[in-house]
């Protein structure tokens, strides 16, 4: 391996952009392609200074980038942990620059100091050899299976608001994001690698660019936020980003509910595919989005290591 592991820069950004949506790449990293998918995953709130970095064939100024590493630093109330997503150019693999920017991103994100980590994770859509050698060389153990669902556009049923309920898209105020937050932060503080939310981040995920406020529906029970709906735009398809119900307004279809105002919304939207990613363990979900017409199209795995002492 001959290549020049690097720090990306703001210099870099076509750069990393050409890399992005290279053949045997963009498949890998759908959610970024588009005109602002490369802004869009650079403003993401768990992407700190020095977390992405860049392989160049040579040392010159003016070499070819060849690859790249991006670490999100995730909080977590056992042990917050970095998750690395890995993109190596088709015709320099097999050449140890994958394993070459797994090994300096794992450095940096035991040495960081924004979030002290306890564990390092990696994942990719499957099947992807490349990623499933990189991950067993480099000590990682499977951990879980997420699916990417989508449904046919159209033929949508109207939300049936349970009694008592109500609904607002946000109006731009720090209340509604604390209610968002406090209803997510209740509906998925059981689950696995539950990432604990804060008003600050999802400010940032509803102010970067190609975000509107009406992507984010919160429900309430009188003045009480029960439950949550935030729709995302990406370049090939749309995504009910995230969506969940308070547990003390759980059985009564408010989750049903809000899944169809969040079709609905992408389906006024969008002219892309309706999609949503789900815990592969979490069976619920799983027949709530399967009944609502649903199917799995797409399979991520997710591997992980605990850090070296």
């Amino acid at each position: 391996m001959n290549a020049d592991i690097r720090l990306y820069t703001a210099t870099d950004l076509e750069r990393l952009r050409a890399l992005i949506t290279a053949q045997g790449i963009a498949a890998q990293f759908d959610k970024f392609q588009g005109d602002t998918g490369l802004e869009r995953m650079l403003s993401d709130p768990h992407l700190y200074p020095g977390a992405v970095r860049m392989a160049f064939d040579g040392a010159d100024a003016g070499a070819d980038a060849t690859g790249f590493a991006i670490t999100y630093l995730l909080p977590h109330d056992g042990a917050p942990f970095a998750m690395h997503r890995i993109g190596v150019r088709e015709p320099s693999r097999r050449r140890g620059i994958g394993s070459a920017l797994l090994a300096s991103a794992e450095a940096w994100a035991a040495r960081q100091t924004h979030l002290p980590i306890g564990e390092q994770s990696a994942s990719a859509w499957v099947p992807e050899p490349a990623a499933e050698v990189l991950a067993a060389r480099a000590g990682y153990a499977h951990e879980r299976w997420y699916w990417l669902m989508e449904r046919p556009r159209g033929g949508t049923a109207t939300p049936g608001w349970p009694a008592g309920v109500s609904t607002r898209q946000w109006d731009g105020s720090d209340a509604m994001l604390e209610h968002a937050v406090a209803a997510y932060n209740d509906s998925f503080a059981q689950h696995h690698r539950f990432v604990r939310g804060s008003v600050d981040s999802l400010r940032r995920i509803m102010t970067r660019e190609g975000s509107t406020p009406e992507q984010l529906c919160v429900a309430y029970r009188g003045q009480a936020p029960v439950g949550f709906c935030r729709c995302e735009r990406f370049g090939l398809r749309g995504e009910i980003g995230v969506l969940g119900t308070v547990h003390a307004a759980r059985g009564i279809g408010l989750g049903r509910a809000l899944l169809r105002w969040g079709v609905q919304w992408l389906e006024a939207h969008t002219t892309t595919p309706v999609t949503l990613l789900v815990d592969g363990d979490n069976e619920s979900a799983l027949a709530l989005y399967k009944s609502e017409g649903f199917a799995v199209t797409r399979t991520r795995r997710v591997w992980s290591k605990r850090l070296s002492a």
